[in-house]
């Protein structure tokens, strides 16, 4: 007994707290409010109800105008049927093409493509003139390289005739010396020995002297040869040196080019322009894409309306089912299924309504002091019950 006289007292203790927490509030009054707040509830529940019904209604209503439009469409006329399907067929391969177009990757950048119409005049006579450059570039690099060439094989044929003139001075020199000793040697020989070298030695004075007036054609001809070298040699420097002027200028005008239109080369200017080219004729496609689609389109809503339809603009995303019968049992399926949803949202909506009702009546006809509170609410939203 003493257990359950604790237990007793704990749970009045509880209640004795809970009471505190209400202290300004009496039981009949804390029971009104109670009955207020469970009143507003089904209330709410109503309009919440009420609304959701009559949106379900709508919806339950446009989907039997479609079932209705699909029967009309299905009793049209053969010949108005064949100019539907017709339009359909064009229409959907106006869209694929369109979806083709749309799907191609992007050719050049937004600010590329920007550039390009800002200069569009202006780039084919820069290709052409970035064409002559070039040109004229490896024209000027071959005859750089050839006169580099040049003035290295001037170079050592110069030397070589300078060690030529060296060869026949010295030539020149030692049959010199050989013909005063052999003169010498006679005139010794002729006085000393009583031997006459008279001959033998004018002899060979008179050979030496021929050597010496050959070797002397000869180097006067090398010395020639060595002039005209020099003078070669100096030629090629001086077109050397015009070649790189115009290798400087002809580098200046390519650097100009190729910073304006932002490439490297012609080669890269002309691919970025046939790029350019295909994406205006891609516009100009999908534009004429674009129209033509229009055009179709309205000429489709057009012998849908004259059909007596309720909605001919939704048929624009139903173009598969104007041609092919077995996609126009899908969308029938589709129809049906949400038709069902739709009475079990309605059923279930109105038995919430109802249940809400019932429990408001109920209330009300204990706080009939609460009946202007309801009606305030329901006429608010204009409910009538």
């Amino acid at each position: 007994m003493g257990l359950w006289k604790q237990i007793g007292r704990l749970f009045k203790r509880s209640a004795i707290e809970e009471n505190k927490e209400l202290e300004s509030i009496n039981d009949v009054e804390q029971e009104e409010r109670t009955e207020e707040a469970e009143l507003t509830h089904h209330l709410s529940q109503i309009v919440d109800s009420t609304y959701e019904m009559e949106d379900l209604k709508r919806e339950y209503e446009m989907v039997t105008f479609y079932f209705g439009d699909i029967q009309k469409i299905e009793q049209m006329a053969p010949d108005h049927l064949r100019k539907l399907e017709d339009d359909a067929r064009r229409i959907q391969m106006l869209e694929d093409n369109r979806k083709e177009l749309q799907d191609i990757p992007k050719r050049i950048t937004t600010e590329r493509y920007k550039r390009f119409m800002r200069l569009e005049e202006e780039i084919p006579g820069a290709i052409l003139r970035l064409k002559e450059l070039e040109d004229m570039r490896l024209k000027i690099k071959r005859d750089l390289e050839y006169l580099e060439g040049e003035k290295g094989s001037l170079q050592y044929e110069e030397e070589q005739l300078q060690e030529k003139q060296n060869i026949l001075r010295n030539a020149a020199i030692v049959i010199g010396i050989l013909a005063m000793v052999v003169v010498v040697a006679a005139l010794v020989f002729t006085l000393q020995y009583d031997m006459d070298m008279t001959i033998a030695g004018a002899v060979a004075a008179m050979i030496a002297l021929v050597i010496e007036f050959f070797l002397f054609l000869g180097h006067s001809r090398v010395a020639n040869d060595r002039k005209l070298c020099y003078q070669k040699h100096n030629r090629a420097i001086q077109l050397q040196n015009k070649v790189k002027i115009k290798w400087l200028n002809n580098t200046n005008s390519l650097d100009f080019l190729y910073a304006k239109y932002e490439v490297n080369s012609r080669k890269e200017l002309e691919y970025d322009w046939e790029q350019y080219q295909l994406t205006i004729e891609e516009e100009e496609r999908y534009q004429r894409n674009a129209g033509d689609l229009r055009v179709y389109q309205e000429e489709l809503v057009s012998n849908l309306r004259q059909a007596g339809l309720e909605d001919p603009e939704i048929w624009l995303k139903q173009v598969p089912a104007l041609l092919d019968k077995r996609e126009m049992v899908e969308v029938k399926h589709a129809l049906n299924v949400r038709r069902q949803r739709l009475r079990e949202r309605m059923k279930q909506n109105e038995e919430s309504r109802q249940n809400s009702l019932v429990c408001v009546k109920g209330i009300l006809t204990e706080h009939p002091e609460l009946k202007e509170q309801a009606r305030e609410v329901l006429v608010s939203y204009h409910i009538a019950v």
